[in-house]
């Protein structure tokens, strides 16, 4: 009795690719990120929905986690009041990292571990709509435990948060990057 040699004992190519590309999509939609992918910083991360980017560098790789924030009550009425009047305000320029549970009631983060400056971006037109981003880079000194960020239009304090947003709880160990960026997009139409 001969023996029969099999060319693909395993799978066809084609089924191979297909396989792959459905646990990228059971990956993405199930809200995982794979390390050592960073996407590019431009137009193209709005269109899924999020506005919020959170790139976590560690020795183990780097990970860039879109999220969607919660516009607090205090920065609609703060955005309404802008609108409304002619008086000065100042810009959305800073973050705050910490703790808490998104939420449109929260006037500050529920714990904040820290609150800086970030680097606020030139405009620029997203599909017709003005936009524009606010960076800040965190490089961890100690360990922390933290699972969400805020954005301000104040340096300090209570009553200045815009929007916030929650990411999976991360320990950051010393010299571990926590990177966030804010996208404001302006859709009057």
């Amino acid at each position: 009795m001969s023996e029969t040699v099999l060319e693909r004992p395993w799978i066809s190519k084609r089924k191979f690719a297909l396989a792959l590309a459905l646990c990228f999509v059971v990956a993405f939609s199930s809200g995982y990120a794979i390390q050592n992918v960073i996407l590019p910083r431009s137009v193209s991360r709005v269109r899924g929905g999020a506005n919020v980017f959170v790139t976590i560098e560690t020795p183990m790789g780097i990970m860039d986690v879109p999220i969607h924030n919660v516009i607090t009550d205090i920065g609609e009425q703060q955005a309404a009041t802008r609108f409304r009047t002619g008086a000065s305000y100042t810009a959305l320029e800073y973050i705050s990292i910490g703790n808490a549970t998104a939420d449109s009631s929260l006037t500050q983060l529920t714990t904040e571990y820290a609150r800086e400056q970030g680097t606020v971006s030139s405009l620029w037109t997203y599909n017709g709509d003005s936009a524009f981003n606010c960076t800040k880079k965190f490089t961890f000194t100690e360990t922390v435990t933290l699972n969400c960020a805020g954005w301000h239009w104040a340096s300090s304090g209570d009553n200045n948060m815009y929007a916030c947003a929650n990411f999976d709880q991360t320990t950051f160990q010393n010299n571990w990057n926590l990177t966030i960026t804010w996208i404001g997009v302006f859709d009057g139409n």
